[in-house]
Protein backbone atom coordinates (compact mmCIF):
# COMPACT_ATOMS: atom_id res chain seq x y z
CA UNK A 1 0.00 0.00 0.00
CA UNK A 2 1.30 3.49 -0.87
CA UNK A 3 1.32 4.82 2.97
CA UNK A 4 3.19 1.87 4.42
CA UNK A 5 6.40 3.32 3.18
CA UNK A 6 10.11 1.90 4.70
CA UNK A 7 10.48 4.00 7.34
CA UNK A 8 7.14 3.37 8.73
CA UNK A 9 7.56 -0.40 8.43
CA UNK A 10 10.64 -0.41 10.15
CA UNK A 11 8.94 1.69 13.17
CA UNK A 12 6.37 -1.00 13.45
CA UNK A 13 8.90 -3.50 13.72
CA UNK A 14 10.73 -1.69 16.22
CA UNK A 15 7.18 -1.07 18.24
CA UNK A 16 6.14 -5.14 18.10
CA UNK A 17 9.42 -5.65 19.89
CA UNK A 18 9.37 -2.71 22.65
CA UNK A 19 5.73 -2.05 23.15
CA UNK A 20 3.02 -3.70 25.20
CA UNK A 21 -0.23 -4.05 22.70
CA UNK A 22 -2.85 -1.18 23.32
CA UNK A 23 -5.31 -0.24 20.65
CA UNK A 24 -2.39 0.39 18.07
CA UNK A 25 -2.79 -0.78 14.57
CA UNK A 26 0.01 -1.33 12.04
CA UNK A 27 -1.79 -0.27 9.04
CA UNK A 28 -2.47 3.40 10.02
CA UNK A 29 0.50 5.94 9.44
CA UNK A 30 3.21 6.81 11.58
CA UNK A 31 2.47 10.67 11.84
CA UNK A 32 5.68 13.44 12.15
CA UNK A 33 3.88 16.24 11.83
CA UNK A 34 0.78 17.90 12.13
CA UNK A 35 -1.56 21.16 11.12
CA UNK A 36 -5.03 22.21 10.69
CA UNK A 37 -6.38 19.56 9.20
CA UNK A 38 -2.99 17.75 7.66
CA UNK A 39 -1.28 15.17 9.40
CA UNK A 40 2.16 13.83 7.70
CA UNK A 41 3.92 10.80 8.26
CA UNK A 42 7.26 9.69 8.83
CA UNK A 43 7.84 8.22 4.79
CA UNK A 44 6.50 12.15 3.71
CA UNK A 45 2.74 10.77 3.06
CA UNK A 46 0.12 13.45 3.32
CA UNK A 47 -3.35 12.84 5.23
CA UNK A 48 -6.27 14.89 5.81
CA UNK A 49 -7.22 13.90 9.51
CA UNK A 50 -10.74 12.95 10.21
CA UNK A 51 -10.38 11.78 13.28
CA UNK A 52 -9.15 14.60 15.42
CA UNK A 53 -7.34 11.75 17.18
CA UNK A 54 -10.76 10.89 18.69
CA UNK A 55 -11.94 14.23 19.69
CA UNK A 56 -8.28 15.47 21.04
CA UNK A 57 -8.11 17.99 18.14
CA UNK A 58 -10.14 21.50 17.66
CA UNK A 59 -6.75 22.26 15.58
CA UNK A 60 -4.27 20.58 15.19
CA UNK A 61 -0.97 22.62 16.41
CA UNK A 62 -3.16 25.75 17.23
CA UNK A 63 -0.94 28.79 17.40
CA UNK A 64 -2.76 30.28 20.34
CA UNK A 65 -1.88 26.81 22.69
CA UNK A 66 1.66 26.37 21.22
CA UNK A 67 2.61 30.13 22.16
CA UNK A 68 0.70 29.75 25.58
CA UNK A 69 2.74 26.43 26.36
CA UNK A 70 6.13 27.66 25.14
CA UNK A 71 5.63 30.65 27.44
CA UNK A 72 5.03 28.29 30.50
CA UNK A 73 7.35 25.98 29.77
CA UNK A 74 10.50 28.59 30.31
CA UNK A 75 7.95 29.63 33.85
CA UNK A 76 7.53 26.35 35.67
CA UNK A 77 7.00 22.28 34.79
CA UNK A 78 7.15 20.39 37.23
CA UNK A 79 4.93 21.39 39.51
CA UNK A 80 2.34 19.09 41.55
CA UNK A 81 -0.70 21.40 41.43
CA UNK A 82 -2.92 19.26 44.06
CA UNK A 83 -0.15 20.47 46.74
CA UNK A 84 2.10 23.45 45.75
CA UNK A 85 -0.73 25.75 43.12
CA UNK A 86 0.90 27.89 40.95
CA UNK A 87 0.03 31.34 38.95
CA UNK A 88 2.23 33.16 37.14
CA UNK A 89 1.48 36.10 34.88
CA UNK A 90 2.71 35.28 31.13
CA UNK A 91 4.66 38.02 29.25
CA UNK A 92 4.44 36.71 25.78
CA UNK A 93 2.38 34.48 23.49
CA UNK A 94 -1.55 34.27 23.33
CA UNK A 95 -1.77 34.60 26.73
CA UNK A 96 -0.14 37.90 27.45
CA UNK A 97 -1.06 39.59 30.63
CA UNK A 98 -3.28 36.86 31.62
CA UNK A 99 -2.81 34.40 35.11
CA UNK A 100 -2.25 31.02 34.11
CA UNK A 101 -3.15 29.01 37.36
CA UNK A 102 -5.77 26.40 37.98
CA UNK A 103 -7.47 28.56 39.51
CA UNK A 104 -8.27 30.94 36.24
CA UNK A 105 -8.59 27.96 34.50
CA UNK A 106 -11.31 25.93 37.07
CA UNK A 107 -13.21 29.77 36.90
CA UNK A 108 -13.30 29.79 33.09
CA UNK A 109 -14.76 26.09 32.91
CA UNK A 110 -17.61 27.31 35.79
CA UNK A 111 -18.34 30.55 33.74
CA UNK A 112 -18.61 27.84 30.20
CA UNK A 113 -20.41 24.81 31.98
CA UNK A 114 -23.86 24.55 31.81
CA UNK A 115 -23.85 22.99 35.50
CA UNK A 116 -26.25 25.13 37.92
CA UNK A 117 -24.18 26.64 40.52
CA UNK A 118 -22.84 26.90 43.26
CA UNK A 119 -20.32 24.85 41.49
CA UNK A 120 -16.68 23.89 41.53
CA UNK A 121 -13.96 22.07 39.59
CA UNK A 122 -11.54 18.81 40.36
CA UNK A 123 -9.10 18.38 37.67
CA UNK A 124 -7.63 14.93 36.60
CA UNK A 125 -5.44 13.94 33.62
CA UNK A 126 -7.67 11.93 31.15
CA UNK A 127 -11.21 11.01 30.58
CA UNK A 128 -11.16 7.60 32.79
CA UNK A 129 -9.54 9.35 35.51
CA UNK A 130 -11.81 12.19 35.69
CA UNK A 131 -14.91 9.21 35.48
CA UNK A 132 -13.42 8.24 38.56
CA UNK A 133 -13.04 11.61 39.79
CA UNK A 134 -16.91 12.42 39.33
CA UNK A 135 -18.02 8.71 40.87
CA UNK A 136 -16.35 9.71 44.06
CA UNK A 137 -18.26 13.07 44.46
CA UNK A 138 -21.30 11.32 43.85
CA UNK A 139 -20.18 8.78 46.15
CA UNK A 140 -19.19 12.01 48.84
CA UNK A 141 -22.62 13.33 47.76
CA UNK A 142 -25.17 9.90 48.60
CA UNK A 143 -22.48 7.80 50.33
CA UNK A 144 -25.87 5.41 51.54
CA UNK A 145 -26.48 4.98 47.38
CA UNK A 146 -24.38 2.15 45.93
CA UNK A 147 -25.69 1.51 42.74
CA UNK A 148 -25.03 3.63 39.59
CA UNK A 149 -26.32 3.47 36.10
CA UNK A 150 -24.99 3.52 32.77
CA UNK A 151 -26.77 3.27 29.12
CA UNK A 152 -25.99 -0.06 27.49
CA UNK A 153 -22.88 0.05 25.29
CA UNK A 154 -21.63 3.10 27.06
CA UNK A 155 -18.04 3.92 27.16
CA UNK A 156 -16.67 5.61 30.13
CA UNK A 157 -13.11 4.51 30.39
CA UNK A 158 -10.92 1.51 30.50
CA UNK A 159 -9.66 0.84 34.15
CA UNK A 160 -11.40 1.23 37.80
CA UNK A 161 -14.83 2.09 38.38
CA UNK A 162 -14.79 4.29 34.79
CA UNK A 163 -14.81 0.40 33.22
CA UNK A 164 -17.64 -1.40 35.80
CA UNK A 165 -19.92 1.49 34.32
CA UNK A 166 -18.29 0.95 30.49
CA UNK A 167 -19.89 -1.75 28.08
CA UNK A 168 -19.23 -0.45 24.74
CA UNK A 169 -17.48 -4.18 23.54
CA UNK A 170 -16.76 -7.05 25.80
CA UNK A 171 -12.69 -6.89 25.07
CA UNK A 172 -12.36 -3.98 27.33
CA UNK A 173 -13.11 -5.72 30.17
CA UNK A 174 -10.95 -9.04 29.19
CA UNK A 175 -8.65 -8.00 31.82
CA UNK A 176 -10.96 -6.26 34.44
CA UNK A 177 -12.50 -7.50 37.48
CA UNK A 178 -16.00 -5.97 38.30
CA UNK A 179 -15.64 -3.30 41.75
CA UNK A 180 -18.96 -1.71 41.51
CA UNK A 181 -22.60 -2.48 40.84
CA UNK A 182 -24.12 -0.80 37.35
CA UNK A 183 -27.48 -1.45 36.56
CA UNK A 184 -27.88 -1.08 32.17
CA UNK A 185 -30.40 1.43 30.71
CA UNK A 186 -31.34 0.64 26.76
CA UNK A 187 -30.32 3.85 24.90
CA UNK A 188 -33.11 6.26 23.92
CA UNK A 189 -31.89 5.32 20.21
CA UNK A 190 -33.28 8.83 17.39
CA UNK A 191 -34.64 5.88 15.79
CA UNK A 192 -37.36 5.02 19.02
CA UNK A 193 -40.41 5.92 19.21
CA UNK A 194 -40.93 7.64 22.46
CA UNK A 195 -43.81 5.73 23.33
CA UNK A 196 -41.40 2.52 22.94
CA UNK A 197 -39.06 3.88 24.96
CA UNK A 198 -41.17 4.65 28.06
CA UNK A 199 -42.30 1.05 27.60
CA UNK A 200 -38.84 -0.11 27.71
CA UNK A 201 -37.32 1.82 30.54
CA UNK A 202 -40.01 0.62 33.01
CA UNK A 203 -39.55 -2.36 31.87
CA UNK A 204 -35.97 -2.09 33.28
CA UNK A 205 -37.13 -0.48 36.22
CA UNK A 206 -39.24 -3.07 36.97
CA UNK A 207 -36.61 -6.00 36.28
CA UNK A 208 -33.66 -3.97 37.47
CA UNK A 209 -34.44 -0.93 39.50
CA UNK A 210 -36.86 -2.36 41.97
CA UNK A 211 -36.70 -2.68 45.74
CA UNK A 212 -33.55 -1.91 47.00
CA UNK A 213 -31.77 -0.82 43.64
CA UNK A 214 -34.39 2.10 43.19
CA UNK A 215 -34.15 3.20 46.52
CA UNK A 216 -29.95 3.26 46.58
CA UNK A 217 -29.36 4.23 42.94
CA UNK A 218 -26.82 6.99 43.05
CA UNK A 219 -26.03 8.30 39.56
CA UNK A 220 -26.36 7.58 36.09
CA UNK A 221 -24.07 8.25 33.77
CA UNK A 222 -24.56 9.61 30.66
CA UNK A 223 -23.17 10.05 27.02
CA UNK A 224 -25.88 12.29 25.30
CA UNK A 225 -23.94 11.10 22.06
CA UNK A 226 -22.55 7.65 22.07
CA UNK A 227 -19.02 7.50 20.94
CA UNK A 228 -17.21 3.94 21.00
CA UNK A 229 -21.11 2.29 21.22
CA UNK A 230 -21.36 3.95 17.67
CA UNK A 231 -21.72 7.31 17.90
CA UNK A 232 -25.15 6.59 18.71
CA UNK A 233 -27.80 9.75 18.33
CA UNK A 234 -30.47 10.12 20.94
CA UNK A 235 -34.01 10.70 20.26
CA UNK A 236 -33.78 14.16 22.72
CA UNK A 237 -37.88 13.60 24.21
CA UNK A 238 -36.93 10.37 25.52
CA UNK A 239 -33.99 11.37 26.89
CA UNK A 240 -35.10 14.37 28.29
CA UNK A 241 -38.23 12.41 29.99
CA UNK A 242 -35.35 9.68 31.05
CA UNK A 243 -33.37 12.84 32.96
CA UNK A 244 -36.85 13.80 34.76
CA UNK A 245 -36.97 10.16 35.95
CA UNK A 246 -33.87 9.96 37.10
CA UNK A 247 -34.05 13.24 39.61
CA UNK A 248 -37.37 11.80 40.55
CA UNK A 249 -35.86 9.11 42.43
CA UNK A 250 -33.43 11.08 43.61
CA UNK A 251 -30.33 10.35 41.85
CA UNK A 252 -27.24 12.41 40.37
CA UNK A 253 -27.64 12.65 36.34
CA UNK A 254 -23.87 12.89 35.08
CA UNK A 255 -23.22 13.91 31.95
CA UNK A 256 -19.28 12.35 30.22
CA UNK A 257 -18.51 15.19 27.83
CA UNK A 258 -15.60 13.69 27.28
CA UNK A 259 -15.54 13.38 23.58
CA UNK A 260 -18.90 15.84 23.21
CA UNK A 261 -17.25 18.42 24.93
CA UNK A 262 -16.09 22.10 23.82
CA UNK A 263 -18.47 21.96 20.25
CA UNK A 264 -17.51 18.91 19.02
CA UNK A 265 -21.38 18.42 18.73
CA UNK A 266 -22.37 21.72 17.23
CA UNK A 267 -23.17 23.54 20.83
CA UNK A 268 -20.56 24.16 23.66
CA UNK A 269 -21.57 21.44 26.02
CA UNK A 270 -23.70 18.44 24.17
CA UNK A 271 -25.65 19.02 28.20
CA UNK A 272 -27.06 22.32 25.89
CA UNK A 273 -29.47 19.64 24.35
CA UNK A 274 -30.95 18.84 27.61
CA UNK A 275 -33.83 20.98 29.06
CA UNK A 276 -32.52 21.14 32.28
CA UNK A 277 -28.83 21.33 33.02
CA UNK A 278 -27.17 18.36 34.62
CA UNK A 279 -25.83 17.87 38.39
CA UNK A 280 -22.52 17.43 36.90
CA UNK A 281 -20.08 17.03 33.79
CA UNK A 282 -17.01 15.46 33.19
CA UNK A 283 -14.40 17.00 30.38
CA UNK A 284 -11.24 16.03 29.09
CA UNK A 285 -9.92 15.12 25.13
CA UNK A 286 -10.59 18.24 23.36
CA UNK A 287 -9.58 20.35 26.56
CA UNK A 288 -6.17 20.23 26.57
CA UNK A 289 -5.58 20.76 22.47
CA UNK A 290 -3.61 17.79 22.97
CA UNK A 291 -2.49 17.99 26.71
CA UNK A 292 -3.64 15.33 28.96
CA UNK A 293 -6.04 17.03 31.33
CA UNK A 294 -9.27 15.86 32.41
CA UNK A 295 -11.90 17.78 34.77
CA UNK A 296 -15.08 17.75 36.45
CA UNK A 297 -17.91 20.43 37.14
CA UNK A 298 -20.26 19.49 39.54
CA UNK A 299 -22.89 21.32 42.16
CA UNK A 300 -21.61 21.61 45.03
CA UNK A 301 -24.72 22.03 46.81
CA UNK A 302 -25.40 18.18 46.54
CA UNK A 303 -22.44 17.57 48.64
CA UNK A 304 -22.13 17.82 52.75
CA UNK A 305 -21.09 21.07 53.78
CA UNK A 306 -20.15 21.73 49.62
CA UNK A 307 -17.34 19.96 49.75
CA UNK A 308 -15.12 16.65 49.60
CA UNK A 309 -12.78 15.46 52.69
CA UNK A 310 -9.43 16.82 52.14
CA UNK A 311 -7.15 14.20 50.77
CA UNK A 312 -10.05 12.29 49.55
CA UNK A 313 -8.53 12.22 45.91
CA UNK A 314 -6.00 13.64 44.33
CA UNK A 315 -2.46 12.89 42.25
CA UNK A 316 0.56 14.19 40.94
CA UNK A 317 -0.27 15.22 37.44
CA UNK A 318 -3.86 16.48 37.11
CA UNK A 319 -3.94 20.29 36.06
CA UNK A 320 0.18 20.69 35.15
CA UNK A 321 1.31 23.63 34.26
CA UNK A 322 1.37 22.75 30.56
CA UNK A 323 -1.95 21.57 30.55
CA UNK A 324 -3.58 24.84 32.29
CA UNK A 325 -2.16 26.68 29.75
CA UNK A 326 -2.52 25.00 26.55
CA UNK A 327 -6.56 24.46 28.24
CA UNK A 328 -6.74 28.08 28.57
CA UNK A 329 -4.79 29.32 25.01
CA UNK A 330 -7.30 26.61 23.81
CA UNK A 331 -11.07 27.94 25.36
CA UNK A 332 -9.75 31.44 24.32
CA UNK A 333 -9.42 29.97 20.86
CA UNK A 334 -12.49 28.54 20.61
CA UNK A 335 -14.49 31.67 21.99
CA UNK A 336 -12.18 34.19 20.05
CA UNK A 337 -12.83 32.49 16.54
CA UNK A 338 -15.97 31.65 16.95
CA UNK A 339 -15.44 27.54 16.70
CA UNK A 340 -18.95 26.38 18.23
CA UNK A 341 -20.90 28.40 15.39
CA UNK A 342 -18.49 27.07 12.65
CA UNK A 343 -18.43 23.10 13.96
CA UNK A 344 -22.34 23.70 13.39
CA UNK A 345 -22.24 25.18 10.17
CA UNK A 346 -19.66 22.35 9.00
CA UNK A 347 -21.45 19.91 10.77
CA UNK A 348 -24.95 20.26 8.71
CA UNK A 349 -22.40 20.94 5.35
CA UNK A 350 -21.00 17.16 6.04
CA UNK A 351 -23.84 15.51 7.42
CA UNK A 352 -25.62 17.05 3.51
CA UNK A 353 -23.09 15.91 1.66
CA UNK A 354 -22.76 12.73 3.32
CA UNK A 355 -26.47 11.75 2.47
CA UNK A 356 -25.53 12.78 -0.82
CA UNK A 357 -22.97 10.39 -1.46
CA UNK A 358 -24.69 7.88 0.49
CA UNK A 359 -27.89 8.07 -1.88
CA UNK A 360 -25.45 6.48 -4.78
CA UNK A 361 -24.07 3.48 -2.53
CA UNK A 362 -26.51 0.69 -1.04
CA UNK A 363 -24.26 -0.46 1.70
CA UNK A 364 -24.12 2.71 3.20
CA UNK A 365 -27.43 2.32 5.26
CA UNK A 366 -27.39 5.56 7.84
CA UNK A 367 -25.58 9.17 8.11
CA UNK A 368 -26.57 11.14 11.18
CA UNK A 369 -25.76 13.49 13.77
CA UNK A 370 -26.93 15.64 16.77
CA UNK A 371 -24.86 18.40 15.27
CA UNK A 372 -21.79 19.56 14.86
CA UNK A 373 -18.88 17.36 14.03
CA UNK A 374 -19.77 14.25 15.28
CA UNK A 375 -20.92 12.34 12.17
CA UNK A 376 -21.85 8.74 12.22
CA UNK A 377 -21.67 6.75 8.54
CA UNK A 378 -23.01 3.32 9.36
CA UNK A 379 -22.27 0.22 6.60
CA UNK A 380 -24.36 -2.88 6.12
CA UNK A 381 -21.49 -4.78 7.56
CA UNK A 382 -17.88 -4.13 9.53
CA UNK A 383 -15.99 -5.58 6.45
CA UNK A 384 -17.38 -2.95 4.39
CA UNK A 385 -16.53 -0.33 7.14
CA UNK A 386 -12.97 -1.78 7.24
CA UNK A 387 -12.67 -2.12 3.83
CA UNK A 388 -13.22 1.72 3.72
CA UNK A 389 -11.49 3.09 6.60
CA UNK A 390 -8.21 1.36 4.86
CA UNK A 391 -9.37 2.39 1.51
CA UNK A 392 -9.43 5.92 2.36
CA UNK A 393 -5.81 5.23 3.93
CA UNK A 394 -4.77 4.17 0.63
CA UNK A 395 -5.47 7.17 -1.56
CA UNK A 396 -3.14 10.27 -2.45
CA UNK A 397 -3.86 12.33 -0.26
CA UNK A 398 -5.07 9.81 2.26
CA UNK A 399 -7.92 9.97 4.83
CA UNK A 400 -7.66 9.13 8.25
CA UNK A 401 -11.03 7.56 9.47
CA UNK A 402 -11.50 5.95 12.44
CA UNK A 403 -14.65 3.16 13.43
CA UNK A 404 -17.04 2.94 16.27
CA UNK A 405 -19.40 0.35 17.39
CA UNK A 406 -19.67 -2.59 14.75
CA UNK A 407 -19.99 -0.94 11.43
CA UNK A 408 -19.85 2.34 12.12
CA UNK A 409 -16.91 4.92 11.15
CA UNK A 410 -17.13 8.38 13.04
CA UNK A 411 -16.36 11.25 10.75
CA UNK A 412 -14.77 13.59 13.58
CA UNK A 413 -12.75 16.16 11.72
CA UNK A 414 -10.99 19.03 13.48
CA UNK A 415 -13.49 21.87 14.30
CA UNK A 416 -11.55 24.03 12.11
CA UNK A 417 -12.40 22.14 9.07
CA UNK A 418 -13.35 23.92 5.56
CA UNK A 419 -15.82 23.12 3.16
CA UNK A 420 -12.90 22.74 1.04
CA UNK A 421 -11.10 20.52 2.85
CA UNK A 422 -14.89 18.33 3.49
CA UNK A 423 -15.34 18.08 -0.70
CA UNK A 424 -12.08 16.46 -0.48
CA UNK A 425 -12.53 14.09 2.09
CA UNK A 426 -15.74 13.77 0.04
CA UNK A 427 -13.81 12.89 -2.95
CA UNK A 428 -11.44 10.55 -1.18
CA UNK A 429 -14.58 8.24 -0.06
CA UNK A 430 -16.48 8.38 -3.42
CA UNK A 431 -12.75 6.72 -4.93
CA UNK A 432 -13.13 4.70 -2.67
CA UNK A 433 -16.54 3.49 -3.13
CA UNK A 434 -16.76 3.70 -6.54
CA UNK A 435 -13.89 0.64 -6.31
CA UNK A 436 -16.42 -0.90 -4.28
CA UNK A 437 -19.64 -1.13 -6.59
Amino acid sequence: MRYFGTKTAAYYERMHNALLPTTIEDFRPVIKSASGVWVTDIDGNKFLDFTSQVGIVVDHVSEDVVSAVQEQASRALGIISNDFQFASVHGRGSLVGEEVSPVKLAEELIKLAPVPHPKKVLFEVSGATAINAAIKICRAAQPKKEFFAAFERAFHGRHGPSLDISSSRQIHKLLHREGMPAVRIPFPGENVSFADYKKSFLNAMRSDLDGDVKNNLNAFFVEIVQGEGGINIPNLKALNWLHRQVKSIGALFVVDEVQTGLGRTGKMFASEYLDEPPDMIVLSKALGAGVPIGAVVTRTDILPNGTIPQSAHSGTMPACPLAVAAALANLRFIQDDDIVRHSAEMGKYLRSELRHLADSYPFIIDVDSLGGLMMRVEFDSKQMADTVVIGCLGQDPGLLLIEAGDKTIRFMPPLTVSKEEIDLALSIVDNVLKTLV
